[in-house]
C-alpha cells in the first residue's frame, strides 16, 4: 500500500528506532520539521540546554512556528505527529539559527536535533516564502557562494563544537544544497564525523564544485533523491548520483514532500528519471552554460526588479495573484530601458534555441 509522510508517521510512529532503523524517510521528516519558525523557542548555540517537542509545544510563542503562509497547517501536523510519537520521543532541538537580509540578498535557518548519545541530525531549511529567499537561489547560478552557503559552513562548524558522536546532514530544496555544500567545506576531522548528506530535491552547483578535494572526500556519503518531474532538484544535477521517487503529484507539485510516494517504511523509486524530464532537466543546464556571467546576472536581476515592482515580497502574493502580478510584471517591462528589454529578449531567444536543438536530437 502506498502512502506519504502523514500515513509513514502514523503507521511508525510506535516504533523506536531499535526496532525498525532511522531510514532516509526519517532523514525527510526532520529535514521537513526545519521549516519550522522556531526563533525564541528552541535555543541558539550556548544559549540554553536542547528542548524536548513537548517543551516546544507549550511554549508561550508556539504558534509562530506554523506562521507560513503556504503550508503553516502542513507543518503543525506533521510537529504534533513527530511530538506524540515514540519514535522520536527522545529527539531534542538545539542549536537553532535564523536570518534573513534584503542588502546582502540572503536567507537562512538551521537546527540540530539530537537523536540519541551518539549522534546528531544538522537540518537546514530550505527556501522559504520570502521572495529574497528565491532571489538567492537564483544567485546561485553565477556566485562563487552565496550566504546562506556561507552560514551553513559556519553553523556546521558550530554544531560541530556544540555536539558529540556521529553526524547526519539534510535538507530539502535550498537546504539540500546547504547541506552538501557544508560537508564539502568543512575541516577532514568534521567530515570523519560525518555520516550521510541528505539532499531532497536541492540544486546542484556547477561541475567544478564536484572536483574539488573536499567534496570528493564525502561524495560516498551523499544521497540525492528527487522527483521524476524534478525541476529544482534538476538544477546543475551531477551526472546520474541520485535517486528518483514517484510522488503523487506532477510538475512543481512534485517539490513538496508530502507528496511523496513510500510504502513499508521506504521510498517508491524509479529505476530512472523519464527521457522526456531527463531532457527538460539537460536544456535547463545547456542553457545556464550557453550564457555569459553578465547575461545570468542581468536575467536575474532584472527578473527580481520586476517582481519588486509590482510589490512581491513572499511567494504566497505569486500563488494567490498571479495574472495581476504578470500584468504588473509586463507593464514594468515595457517601461525599462530598450537595451535591457532586448538583451532579456536575447537571453529567452537563447532558451528557445537550446529547446530546439534538443528536440531535433541536437545537444
Amino acid at each position: 500500500m502506498k502512502s506519504n509522510l502523514v500515513q509513514y508517521l502514523k503507521e511508525y510512529g510506535d516504533k523506536s528506532f531499535r526496532e525498525t532503523p532511522f531510514s532516509e524517510v526519517d532523514a525527510l521528516v526532520l529535514a521537513q520539521l526545519s521549516y519550522l519558525k522556531m526563533k525564541d523557542i528552541v535555543p541558539g548555540f550556548g544559549k540554553g540546554s536542547a528542548v524536548s517537542w513537548q517543551e516546544m509545544a507549550q511554549h508561550p510563542r508556539a504558534e509562530q512556528m506554523f506562521a507560513d503562509p503556504l503550508y503553516g497547517k502542513q507543518h503543525r501536523r506533521i510537529f504534533f505527529l513527530v511530538a506524540s510519537s515514540r519514535r522520536y520521543r527522545q529527539v531534542r532541538a538545539a542549536c537553532y539559527k535564523e536570518w534573513l537580509d534584503e542588502e546582502k540578498e540572503g536567507q537562512f535557518a538551521a537546527v540540530t536535533f539530537l537523536l540519541g548519545r551518539t549522534s546528531v541530525y544538522v537540518s537546514f531549511r530550505g527556501t522559504d516564502e520570502t521572495l529574497v529567499g528565491w532571489k538567492e537561489d537564483f544567485n546561485m547560478s553565477y556566485m562563487k557562494t552565496v550566504p546562506a552557503q556561507k552560514s551553513a559552513l559556519a553553523y556546521l562548524k558550530g554544531a560541530a563544537r556544540y555536539t558529540e558522536g556521529r553526524m547526519i546532514l539534510g535538507g530539502h530544496s535550498k537546504g539540500g544544497n546547504l547541506a552538501l555544500y557544508a560537508a564539502a567545506c568543512a575541516p577532514q576531522q568534521i567530515q570523519e564525523r560525518i555520516r550521510r548528506i541528505y539532499s531532497f530535491d536541492g540544486p546542484g552547483f556547477r561541475r567544478s564544485f564536484y572536483e574539488k578535494p573536499g567534496f570528493c572526500r564525502i561524495r560516498r556519503k551523499c544521497c540525492k533523491i528527487m522527483p521524476e518531474q524534478a525541476i529544482v532538484g534538476a538544477m546543475f544535477v551531477n551526472g546520474s548520483d541520485y535517486r528518483v521517487v514517484r510522488s503523487y503529484r506532477t510538475g512543481m507539485g512534485q517539490h513538496d514532500l508530502m507528496q511523496w510516494m513510500i510504502r513499508d517504511g521506504k521510498f517508491v523509486y524509479l529505476k530512472e528519471v523519464r527521457s522526456k524530464n531527463a531532457r527538460k532537466s539537460a536544456i535547463f543546464n545547456s542553457w545556464m552554460d550557453s550564457l555569459s556571467r553578465q547575461q545570468i546576472i542581468l536575467f536575474v536581476e532584472m527578473t527580481y526588479r520586476l517582481l519588486r515592482a509590482a510589490h512581491v515580497t513572499n511567494v504566497s502574493q505569486l500563488m494567490k495573484k498571479p495574472f495581476h502580478i504578470l500584468r504588473m510584471v509586463c507593464s514594468g517591462f515595457c517601461q525599462m530601458d530598450r537595451y535591457y528589454q532586448n538583451s532579456f529578449w536575447q537571453i529567452l531567444r537563447k532558451l528557445f534555441e537550446t529547446a530546439r536543438n534538443y528536440r531535433h536530437g541536437g545537444s
